[in-house]
């Protein structure tokens, strides 16, 4: 590896990522993250419905026609600031440990340098133990953990959690879908995203969470290629949304993944979480779907604890590690 490497050092050369790149990348990202692969359709609409105020660029190293390592620097549209960014580096697993993560790190911080930002985050698979060591000794430091679990849906009997959703019904509430709530009102879409803005902020993170205006959102989630109003859930009191539960399509066979899961203030701990938990599981189920996933802050105690009871079991967990530049004025 030694003599492979040296002679490959000569010929790095970080470029600019180009729209011929995306089959590269995808090969790349799913070689390490084989549990959570991306699709090329993903990744170009991810790329086209990116609003103009985030700052992102990539480069990547391709050799011999494959992309050995990509590096890019951008920010989270949902907890955006203008001073505060997030970086990714991949590199291809036979060549880790040989010094291109460095290189690439050097870029991305020099290339940052013009914005002068305040904050630099990143996200790390938890067996992925080398970035641990690799960041920690770049300064950065771990803030929250998200832990990922899934449940095996064959093992899942929808019959004995009938419960849980009839107490939320008893209370004067219904369950219903995105689907047919469009069906009943023509501003359901608008008022599935005012719910989110208005229940986002309260979820676990080390910046505050803010939803992007109502077109970008728009196009972003609700025509994002995974998106099927079909498996969004809703208890709703009248017309008006007091808990949502949303499923998206999976790039693995026979799964299918939890986005959020929100209930407005005045209506939690009435179990509206939990019966649209066992909305969306049984609906899962009766769809054929053999396994499903969710993640959620490690201090987010309410729905861990909905998780465990039901069956989900964890897995590696995803942390997020941030470096302080400047303290915020």
């Amino acid at each position: 590896m030694a003599d492979k490497t040296s002679n490959l050092n000569n010929k790095f050369n970080l470029r600019p990522f180009q729209a011929t790149d995306y089959e590269g990348l995808a090969v790349l990202r799913n070689l390490l993250y084989p549990q959570h692969p991306i699709s090329v359709e993903s990744m170009r609409h991810n790329d086209k419905t990116r609003e103009k105020k985030i700052l992102h660029q990539q480069w990547v190293w391709e050799y011999n026609q494959s992309i050995l390592c990509t590096a890019l620097y951008t920010q989270w549209e949902e907890i955006y600031h203008p001073k505060k960014f997030v970086i990714k580096i991949y590199v291809h697993p036979e060549y880790q440990g040989s010094g291109y993560g460095t290189i690439c790190f050097d870029h991305l911080m020099n290339e940052l340098e013009q914005f002068n930002p305040i904050k630099i985050t990143t996200q790390i698979h938890e067996p992925h133990q080398q970035s641990f060591r690799f960041f920690e000794q770049k300064g950065f430091k771990n803030t929250i953990t998200e832990r990922e679990s899934c449940l095996d849906l064959t093992t899942y009997n929808p019959e004995k959690f009938e419960d849980a959703i009839n107490r939320v019904i008893q209370q004067g509430l219904r369950i219903t879908t995105l689907s047919e709530f469009r069906k009943e009102d023509e501003r359901a879409d608008y008022k599935v995203w005012e719910f989110e803005r208005e229940v986002s902020p309260d979820m676990p993170w080390p910046d505050p969470i803010t939803i992007p205006e109502f077109d970008t959102y728009n196009k972003q989630i609700l025509q994002h290629p995974k998106f099927n109003s079909n498996s969004w859930f809703f208890v709703m009191d009248g017309d008006q949304i007091t808990g949502l539960n949303n499923l998206w399509k999976s790039e693995i066979k026979d799964g299918i993944n939890t986005g959020l899961t929100g209930v407005r203030r005045i209506y939690r701990r009435k179990g509206v979480a939990t019966a649209l938990k066992h909305t969306s599981l049984t609906w899962a189920k009766n769809q054929g779907y053999k396994w499903i996933r969710t993640d959620n802050a490690a201090t987010n105690e309410g729905m861990l604890s909905i998780n465990i009871k039901v069956g989900f079991k964890f897995m590696p967990a995803w942390i997020l590690f941030e470096k302080i530049i400047k303290e915020e004025n």
